[in-house]
């Protein structure tokens, strides 16, 4: 049998057509496979592309048992193995355990994520050391090597000889091991957190309609507001109004996409009274107007569900 016949995508539910499957396992490329490359020194590709998503819907993957990387660019898609779900949101990457299928949900209207399919004897260590979902936030990475590694991968190494099978080994060892770094040191960081300034933080998270001012911080938090905003921009890589301005930002995209609310109904939900200012921060954060974001959407309002997702480190 063909390796690509190990690879079949099957629909559950929603609206998702044959064409929408075809493309996407189209996109889904195919490398050569042998049971003996799982306990091979090197990593290997067996399969790799993008799937891509304009509604909601529910799919079967039929693979090869073998790990499971993704990365999510755009959306949120659930993903269910061997009973236990992994939620993949803007930002994310997942590792997941050797499984022979997986069925995924797609949360939001338009979703868009590369996966790729991987064997070889180093992922069990890997896995042992990484969480399944590594939040990666490209400001704290530092000089890092990873975008660079993870840009070859997602583009796809030639792969037909010797030497690519090498190089793609080495990116991959790259990417795995900077994300063990990474992993602990996002995981010491958050340790190493005051606690009024996680309170702090998930008060903009919860509460990011309600107006805030520097004095009022000051009182709440019995801290300066010079300590106050150097400490939240040293923990969460942006000052106090920037993270609550991008969070309001964020719940004012799900209220775009999936009600009728007019603009400036939407920029007073989100804490936002003064309409000209709300479409002045809508488009510095997502470089169009509310109007225009709206108008862009890929599918009817009605069809999208668009939880938020708000853009912090590890959780």
């Amino acid at each position: 049998m063909r390796l690509a016949d190990f690879f079949e995508i099957t629909s559950i539910s929603g609206h998702i057509n044959e064409e929408t499957l075809y493309n996407n396992q189209k996109e889904l490329r195919h490398y050569s496979y042998n049971k003996e490359m799982a306990q091979d020194p090197f990593i290997h590709l067996i399969a790799a592309g993008s799937f891509s998503f304009t509604s909601t819907c529910a799919f079967l993957l039929q693979t090869i048992p073998c790990y499971h990387f993704f990365y999510i660019y755009e959306g949120i898609v659930e993903i269910l193995v061997d009973g236990e779900t992994y939620t993949g949101q803007p930002g994310h990457l997942l590792f997941l355990s050797p499984t022979d299928q997986l069925e995924y949900h797609i949360k939001s209207g338009r979703c868009r994520f590369f996966q790729a399919a991987l064997c070889g004897a180093p992922l069990n260590t890997y896995h042992q050391l990484l969480p399944n979902d590594i939040i990666y936030s490209k400001a704290n990475s530092g000089a890092s090597c990873l975008p660079d590694c993870i840009g070859h991968l997602l583009h796809h190494v030639p792969y037909n000889s010797e030497i690519d099978t090498i190089m793609f080994s080495k990116w991959s060892n790259d990417i795995f091991t900077e994300l063990c770094v990474y992993a602990t040191d996002s995981t010491r960081l958050r340790n190493q957190i005051p606690s009024y300034m996680l309170e702090m933080k998930e008060l903009f998270d919860n509460e990011f309609q309600e107006p805030y001012t520097l004095e009022d911080l000051e009182h709440r938090f019995d801290k300066s507001r010079y300590r106050l905003c150097r400490e939240f921009s040293q923990y969460f890589g942006k000052s106090p109004i920037q993270y609550l301005n991008h969070r309001r930002i964020q719940e004012a995209k799900v209220l775009l996409l999936s009600t009728n609310m007019a603009i400036h109904e939407v920029g007073s939900s989100v804490g936002i009274d003064n309409t000209n200012h709300f479409i002045n921060l809508f488009k510095k954060e997502t470089g169009a107007t509310p109007l225009v974001f709206k108008q862009e959407a890929p599918v009817s309002i009605s069809e999208l569900h668009y939880p938020c997702a708000p853009d912090v480190h590890q959780q």
